[in-house]
C-alpha cells in the first residue's frame, strides 16, 4: 500500500477530512490530496513525499515510519540551498530512522564499520568506479 492510500484510509477511519488531517500534520489541504492521489499536478510524474512529512504523519497516527512499501520512494533534499534530493528505499529510511537513534561514539563505529566493510575487495571496483564512496 503507498503512503497516500495509506493515509486516505487512515483519515476516512478516523472521520477526518483533508483539511483537518492536514491542520494536525501542519500540511495543507491541497497537499494531502496530492499525497493521496500520488500524483504531482504540475509534473504529472509520481509524487513522492519528504521524510520530514512522512514524520509529521507518523507522529500524528501513531506510527512508525518502516509502514512504507518497498516501492514507495521518498525524497530527502540533499542540502537547503541546493536543488539536489535523492531518493531512498523504504530499507534504506528504515536504516536512517534506526541510525537516527543511536548516540554518536555508536553512530561513529557503525560509519568505520560501513567504510570497513567498503574495503572488501567485492566492492574496490566500484569505489574505482566512483560507484560507491
Amino acid at each position: 500500500m503507498k503512503i497516500g492510500e495509506w493515509v486516505k484510509t487512515y483519515r476516512k477511519e478516523h472521520g477526518l477530512s483533508m483539511q483537518a488531517f492536514g491542520d494536525m500534520c501542519g500540511l495543507s489541504r491541497a497537499y494531502i490530496s496530492i499525497l493521496e492521489k500520488g500524483i504531482n499536478p504540475t509534473t504529472k510524474k509520481a509524487f513522492s513525499p519528504t521524510i520530514q512529512t512522512l514524520q509529521k504523519i507518523a507522529e500524528v497516527t501513531g506510527l512508525d515510519l518502516n509502514i512504507l512499501d518497498k516501492d514507495q520512494s521518498v525524497i530527502i533534499n540533499a542540502e537547503k540551498k541546493s536543488n539536489k534530493s535523492i531518493s531512498l528505499t523504504a530499507d534504506e529510511t528504515e536504516l536512517l530512522a534506526l541510525y537516527k537513534q543511536l548516540d554518536p561514539c555508536d553512530k561513529a563505529e557503525i560509519r568505520g564499520e560501513i567504510k570497513g566493510m567498503l574495503r572488501a575487495e567485492k566492492y574496490q571496483s566500484k569505489i574505482e568506479e566512483g560507484k560507491v564512496i
